[in-house]
């Protein structure tokens, strides 16, 4: 009786654990719509953008008094910077040295050469509060700017709804573990271990997801394209070796044209040449006859 007893109170609190983990998966798909319990209980390490009351005492009442407070949002910040420049690996080196200023680093650098052409791609990456100042600073790297793309994508509510999900799930991991250690027959610890798999695989999923938008947010990521300044082709004093090098070239052009028709109307033209055969044939037998019609009349 007391097995019996014993085994559906393991069943209860088993069946109380995966509510929690069903909850961690809940708060990351109602995206916003959280437990306001929950945080509160959690310390408030990350608190609401929401009004957080507090409770005041004075005079024997508690009033409630609502506080808006300042929350720290998550922007994953990028921007695309198109120059010109005079000397572009002179550029090149110089933004470098800006995104080392502003305690940054350089995340791809790559220099294209061609024949009198010189390019370069540059991927930095700086610390977001330093964003604005380092992207100014580059602004002026080159002569002029002809491509300035600022993108902002805010992560917040999807990152409070991990750290939600994720307390929720350690929540439950720990009820696990609780009854793991109470476990008597062999087929309730096996069943706890299997859920156990199952919400630690789910905390280490979030978790990874939440540090990669810590990494995002806190860094911001500037892809810099310098091209060189197109300058202008100086005007061609008068050469009559050129002109007559120009009329040969010309005439060379005039005479190609010409033989490409003349070969081209000879090459599709070859079934006209048996229908002006026989039309040759049938004419010089025409012709014959109306000769011989006109000698055998009597004159």
């Amino acid at each position: 009786m007391r097995t019996k007893r014993h085994a559906t109170t393991v069943g209860t609190l088993l069946l109380f654990a995966l509510a929690l983990s069903a909850c961690g998966g809940e708060a990351a798909v109602s995206g916003g719509g959280s437990s306001e319990p929950s945080e509160q209980e959690a310390g408030k390490a990350r608190p609401s953008a929401s009004d957080t009351e507090l409770t005041v005492a004075g005079s024997g009442t508690n009033d409630v008094v609502a506080a808006q407070q300042d929350f720290d949002r998550k922007i994953v910040k990028t921007a695309e910077l198109g120059l010109r420049a005079e000397r572009v690996r002179d550029s090149a080196a110089r933004a470098q040295q800006v995104a080392a200023q502003f305690g940054g680093s350089v995340l791809s650098s790559q220099v294209n050469q061609g024949e009198g052409y010189v390019s370069a791609n540059l991927v930095l990456v700086v610390p977001s509060p330093e964003f604005e100042k380092a992207l100014d600073e580059l602004r002026h790297v080159g002569d002029k700017v002809t491509t300035d793309t600022v993108i902002g994508e805010d992560v917040t509510e999807e990152f409070v709804d991990l750290e939600s999900r994720e307390r929720n799930l350690l929540a439950a991991e720990q009820s696990l573990l609780g009854l793991y250690d109470q476990a008597q027959s062999v087929n309730d610890a096996l069943a706890i271990e299997r859920e156990l798999a199952n919400v630690r695989g789910q905390i280490e999923q979030v978790q990874g997801r939440i540090q990669y938008l810590e990494e995002r947010t806190s860094t911001s990521q500037i892809t810099l394209i310098i091209q060189p300044v197109a300058t202008p082709t100086p005007p061609q004093a008068w050469s009559p070796v050129r002109v007559v090098a120009q009329a040969w070239d010309a005439s060379l052009g005039v005479l190609q044209a010409l033989a490409t028709v003349g070969l081209s109307a000879l090459v599709f033209g070859w079934w006209l040449i048996p229908a002006l055969a026989a039309g040759f044939v049938w004419w010089r037998r025409r012709d014959r006859g109306s000769a011989a019609t006109g000698t055998s009349q009597p004159s």
